[in-house]
């Protein structure tokens, strides 16, 4: 699957026959970015395709995560959302809506009346005004919703004490039945998808995910976190994201860069060198670099995805004024400043 986006500013092919990870800094372009994925895709926007065909209507299920998601409003009954169909779907059909609906209303316009006698007769007889409760119920799931508290370890979800990160994985946990409990084709998309967990619930989210992804079920995460050493290559397709969307697979030529500079002569132009001599490097070396960068310096790698400027340094800065990679040797330094290079000068489409 792959979707087409394009908004004012440019736009992006993303392919989604794996999973997408996004990094990068919390900036208002990649939230802008998110937002403009999120919109297009809910309402079917005219500017967004899908394996180059305008989204077909009931065709995919979209769901959308940003990081101020909380479970405690997502559970609410009064919206239209999944918990309401998982739970409360079959129950619908049994009761005669109207009647309760007509039958909690008389109750309420009873307690109404009863206060107002209350008030009129014991309080203050010379007061006019009528108190009003306005307790109307429009429908079965204001009654739902007013009735029903959530609680977990006997203290009620709103409570302060109860985490963000139980909160975030109750939603999760949430969503992911929803995903299981039908056919269409899923796009979840997670803004943010680690915030409040710790590195043991990130790698048990990611690999719930990894065990959900199907030819029916597609994730796009963002994360501005150093976890790229957690991402399974083998189900994401892993991006940076500065103005535009870089894909990792740029190390390829930065490699290639890499190797052709460590024959290079300073006295001659070094694109010329380039188009003369890139077809004498073997794919197998650069995939064996690629190899080592992704077993032994995934950290390294996760810095250079999140981070707009990095220092390549041989030892520990003495003054830290932004973010470093400490190399134990000058090729292990090209090689980094030659991949920090080459995430700042391509764009990415697969």
């Amino acid at each position: 699957m792959e979707i087409y986006l394009k908004t004012k500013e440019q736009s992006y092919n993303i392919n989604l026959d794996k999973n997408v990870i996004i990094f990068g800094q919390d900036c208002t372009e990649k939230n802008s970015f998110i937002n403009n994925l999120s919109n297009s895709l809910l309402k079917e926007k005219k500017n967004i395709l899908i394996n180059g065909k305008n989204i077909e209507p009931n065709k995919y299920n979209i769901i959308i995560i940003n990081e101020d998601s909380d479970f405690a409003n997502e559970f609410k009954f009064t919206k239209n959302n999944t918990l309401k169909q998982l739970i409360y779907q079959d129950i619908n059909k049994k009761i005669n809506e109207e009647k309760l609906i007509n039958y909690t209303n008389e109750i309420f316009d009873i307690i109404d009346e009863k206060v107002n006698n209350l008030l009129d007769r014991k309080i203050n007889k010379k007061f006019d005004n009528k108190l009003s409760f306005e307790i109307e119920i429009p429908d079965i799931n204001s009654i739902i919703d007013k009735f029903t508290n959530i609680y977990i370890d006997n203290l009620l979800l709103n409570s302060n004490e109860i985490s963000k990160s139980i909160k975030r994985k109750l939603l999760y946990q949430l969503y992911f039945l929803e995903i299981k409990n039908n056919n269409k084709n899923n796009i979840v998309i997670i803004n943010n998808f680690d915030a409040y967990l710790n590195s043991n619930e990130i790698i048990t989210i990611l690999n719930t995910i990894n065990n959900l992804t199907n030819e029916n079920n597609h994730f796009i995460l963002t994360s501005t976190s150093n976890i790229f050493e957690y991402i399974s290559q083998e189900h994401f397709t892993v991006y940076k994201y500065m103005n535009k969307l870089i894909n990792l697979d740029t190390i390829d030529e930065a490699i290639k860069i890499y190797l052709l500079k460590k024959e290079y002569n300073e006295k001659e132009n070094f694109d010329t060198f380039y188009q003369q001599n890139e077809s004498l490097i073997h794919k197998q070396e650069i995939i064996d670099i690629k190899e080592k960068l992704l077993n032994i310096y995934p950290h390294c790698l996760s810095k250079i995805l999140n981070c707009t400027s990095i220092n390549i340094a041989p030892k520990k800065p003495k003054h830290i004024t932004s973010e470093y990679i400490i190399c134990e040797n000058k090729d292990l330094q090209q090689l980094f400043v030659e991949i920090c290079n080459g995430c700042k000068k391509k764009s990415g489409a697969i």
